[in-house]
């Protein structure tokens, strides 16, 4: 079967850049997958990918970039060096927009609805206006705002998908961490409480996120210069999103407890600005201590890292409008965030990847 057209994917190695290339390679497009020197290709390669190991954020990597999508119809960046990496991030996506510009291919940049900040309206549209409220949602924002300026003052082709609360195989931070400490309270016998309902959380599964990038990647010219959401069909209520958590993992629920915005947000305030061997430091060498017993001193991954960042994610009610990517034919094969948790959950024990359930 002779190829769609040839993809670029920057930042194969993470949580969407890896599913991208999957999901690229099974639509039969042929796929060049980069990330930095160092950087898990393994995903990549096992999809078919050819893997390219390029510095984007530096001028020689931008080249090498710039040959890698020699001849390709779409440059898909899904390269982000961290919430506090802004200039690097903003290197980074000079890097792919330029090799894009180059190639003459059109831009799909994976971005995020942390631009939103807590949104004023909801469900949250695209058009709603951006204040992030925290350095993830800043950087992103920057990026985006550079695609824009290239996409007016250079003529680029751009195309952009904001996903919500992102959770997938091959995922170390955010919904992973969650994930691997509620195991880890189940295998060491121990219940953890869930907050009284407490604020919506709306979120997508890695292999959603991918199978919308291969849609809006293959009609980006029609859609240049349009942004999407990308969720699930189900918004969760904080107290059945931790339930959901705890099911699949397999822990047991203590009770709840109460929960009010206001305290809850001066809470996560004084948690995102303690000195890290205050608070931080000593819950995760705890964490450390206990992933290690649990694999009986040989744990298959490092242990989960828990950071204040999912916090703010998990602070205000937070839902999206995803009417516009579906106008264009899509449906989320998972549509809710319970199922989507407990088959990684399944998948992930199958692995070894998780402490087995108590005898």
């Amino acid at each position: 079967m002779s190829a769609v057209g040839a993809v670029v994917v920057t930042g194969a190695a993470g949580l969407i850049g890896s599913h991208l290339c999957e999901a690229f390679a099974q639509a039969g497009w042929e796929v060049r997958a980069l990330d930095r020197p160092g950087s898990d290709l393994d995903a990549a390669r096992a999809a078919g990918a050819q893997a390219v190991e390029v510095e984007l954020a530096h001028p020689e990597g931008a080249l090498a970039a710039a040959e890698a999508a020699r001849g390709a119809q779409l440059v898909a960046h899904a390269a982000f060096p961290g919430a506090e990496a802004r200039e690097e991030a903003l290197a980074s996506v000079r890097g792919a927009m330029a090799a894009a510009l180059q190639a003459g291919a059109p831009m799909l940049l994976l971005s995020s609805c942390t631009v939103y900040g807590r949104p004023r309206n909801l469900p949250c549209e695209e058009g709603e206006v951006k204040l992030p409220v925290d350095a993830h949602g800043e950087t992103r924002w920057a990026v985006e705002r550079e695609a824009f300026l290239w996409r007016r003052r250079r003529g680029l082709e751009l195309v952009v998908l904001r996903p919500a609360l992102t959770y997938g195989p091959r995922q170390r931070r955010g919904m992973a961490v969650a994930l691997a400490a509620a195991a880890l309270a189940a295998r060491l016998g121990r219940s953890l409480y869930v907050p009284r309902r407490g604020p919506v959380v709306h979120m997508v599964h890695a292999q959603d996120v991918a199978r919308a990038a291969v849609l809006v990647g293959s009609e980006a010219r029609k859609l240049d210069g349009r942004a999407f959401n990308v969720a699930d069909d189900v918004p969760l209520p904080l107290e059945e999103l931790a339930r959901a958590v705890l099911q699949a993992a397999g822990a047991k629920e203590a009770g709840r407890v109460p929960y009010s915005p206001a305290p809850a947000r001066a809470l996560l305030f004084v948690a995102r600005h303690l000195p890290w061997w205050v608070f931080w430091g000593p819950l995760n060498k705890r964490l450390a201590r206990g992933w290690r017993r649990a694999f009986e001193g040989r744990p298959p991954l490092a242990p989960p890292r828990l950071e204040p960042d999912l916090l703010e994610q998990l602070s205000a009610d937070r839902w999206y409008d995803t009417q516009r990517l579906r106008a264009l034919g899509f449906s989320p094969r998972f549509p809710s965030a319970v199922e989507g948790l407990q088959q990684l959950a399944l998948e992930s024990r199958t692995r070894g990847l998780l402490p087995a359930p108590p005898p």
